[in-house]
């Protein structure tokens, strides 16, 4: 993460300019947030300077809550490092096949040049005696570069399929770390990933970008009413309602439990909240019908919660009012969508807002 291969003197001096400025934008001094100025100042990371150079343009406040999103973004990849260090030792152990291959080729090739430049020399002088001998020994040099040759062919052909097939590995190990195994959307490392995205672009380009917080009503009671499956069979049908309604470059996930999110690049408030009640109405109007029983379970509603981005907050903050318009949704009847302008001064002092709460709140 830190590059510590820079010189003594100059890894001292971005050390104490990388305390001097956390101590200017009053950011707590712990190794997390010292690994995030320090590349800050030594450049080595140009998408993390472009974004602190816009949080700083826009005078955002860099608390604990913002410096956590920052070292989320650009140094918690410890999945990706083992992926990739697994794929790496894979390819490796190829390369090191195939080159012994080759060398063994390089090998016959240049007993095959001796026996050629033998030839030569007895055409060059004439020495049909020994004639007879130097073809058998070309034509048996000959054979055995054939030989090698389809050997190396074929092993370069196993060991291109093996790469290829480590590639596909490296690619299915990506999408399932990103994929939530009940429903096959994306799951919340994924979310977090897009998200933190769709804000860098949405500062780039000035764009809005939205937010939805669904929460299946009652979702509990009808659990416990009529068990585990019919409970996943409900996630699985918000899922597939979902999919069925956001495409393009909006993304769909499954945040937690009967939790989901969408995700909503530029796109504004009033959008936002159109779309979300068509999610809304198009499940209400579905009936969740039981498969071991093949009768009907009830009806399944949602409340959802939406909120727009401001530029360069953090977005613990962001996700936090999607969150309170959600539980205002649940608080006003269920069933319904409420957007970040309707929550008054007194919601703040809502249990939605406290911290620790448990999301049983919703059940």
């Amino acid at each position: 993460m830190v590059d510590y291969a820079t010189s003594p003197d100059k890894a001292q001096e971005l050390s104490k300019t990388a305390l001097a400025l956390m101590a200017e934008l009053g950011v707590v001094a712990h190794p997390n947030n010292f690994t995030i100025f320090y590349n800050y100042l030594s450049g080595e990371k140009p998408d993390l300077r472009q974004t602190i150079d816009i949080l700083r343009s826009n005078h955002r406040e860099f608390d604990e809550l913002q410096c956590r999103d920052l070292f989320a973004r650009f140094f918690d990849n410890v999945r990706e490092r083992e992926i990739v260090s697994q794929i790496s030792e894979d390819l490796r152990i190829q390369l090191t096949s195939i080159l012994e291959t080759v060398r063994n080729a390089g090998i016959d090739t240049r007993a095959y040049g001796l026996a050629l430049d033998h030839f030569c020399e007895y055409i060059g002088d004439k020495d049909f005696n020994n004639l007879e001998q130097a073809l058998t020994t070309l034509l048996g040099a000959t054979r055995e570069i054939e030989d090698v040759n389809h050997i190396l062919e074929t092993r370069l052909d196993h060991t291109s399929s093996e790469i290829s097939k480590l590639r596909q590995d490296l690619e299915d190990m990506k999408r399932e770390a990103m994929t939530d195994a009940l429903t096959g959307i994306a799951n919340r490392k994924a979310f977090d990933l897009q998200l933190r995205d769709a804000a860098m672009q949405s500062m780039e380009s000035g764009k809005p970008l939205s937010l939805l917080l669904i929460d299946i009503d009652h979702f509990k009671t009808f659990n416990d009413t009529h068990g585990h499956q019919a409970g996943d069979q409900v996630i699985r049908l918000m899922a597939q309602t979902l999919q069925q309604n956001v495409k393009g470059r909006d993304t769909a996930a499954r945040y937690g439990g009967e939790e989901f999110a969408v995700i909503l690049p530029k796109t504004g408030l009033g959008c936002a909240r159109q779309l979300a009640e068509h999610i809304r109405h198009n499940i209400e109007t579905r009936k969740v019908v039981s498969r071991s029983r093949h009768q009907e379970l009830g009806q399944v509603t949602v409340s959802i919660g939406a909120s727009t981005f401001e530029l360069g907050e953090p977005l613990g903050r962001f996700i936090e009012r999607a969150d309170k318009a959600l539980y205002l949704a649940k608080a006003r009847g269920r069933n319904q969508v409420a957007t970040e302008r309707q929550i008054t001064e007194d919601d703040t002092s809502s249990p939605a807002s406290q911290p620790g709460i448990d999301k049983q709140r919703y059940a």
